[in-house]
């Protein structure tokens, strides 16, 4: 790098993350969650064969998790926000994120409180589930900001390559 271009020092120095690598992120993170799911999984199945509680309909005679029941859902929709709140609270990235090299942050570079984590969880899915409206709509703006970024007032920016050591 030549000497009259420094490298950023700031979180608001960093370039913009664009619309792909965003989403190939997130194809990372839900093989993660996938992986978080199925031990969540076993370990309801576990908890409704030693307790028998945890059936479908009263006719049920067999011991086995209803995989529909709002129990078991909630569960799993607990281990999904519990991963993507603590991976935004605690470091900033998830782990599909740190492969991308990208971190979120709100506007000023600080760490993500929990009520944007929260906002950031609750319409990550509805720009997801239109067809990726709310992530390509990053294509229309010069920062890239998809819906839940512009709901949650945070931006993701693309972290540097670290130099190699000899």
């Amino acid at each position: 790098m030549p000497e009259s271009v420094k490298a950023p020092t700031q979180f608001n120095q960093l370039p913009h993350a664009g619309v792909l690598p965003r989403i190939m992120a997130l194809v990372y993170d839900l093989l993660i969650v996938a992986g978080l799911w199925m031990v969540y999984g076993f370990f309801a199945m576990l908890v409704a064969s030693t307790f028998g509680g945890l059936q479908c309909q009263p006719e049920h005679v067999d011991y086995t998790p209803c995989v529909g029941g709002p129990l078991y859902q909630s569960g799993l929709l607990l281990v999904t926000a519990g991963y993507f709140f603590w991976s935004w609270r605690a470091a900033g990235q998830t782990i599909g994120m740190r492969a991308w090299r990208l971190m979120v942050a709100n506007n000023n570079g600080m760490q993500l409180s929990w009520y944007q984590c929260f906002i950031r969880a609750l319409v990550g899915p509805i720009s997801l589930g239109l067809f990726c409206a709310g992530f390509l709509w990053g294509y229309l703006r010069v920062d890239g900001a998809s819906w839940h970024d512009m709901a949650s007032d945070s931006e993701v920016r693309r972290l540097p390559k670290k130099k190699k050591k000899l």
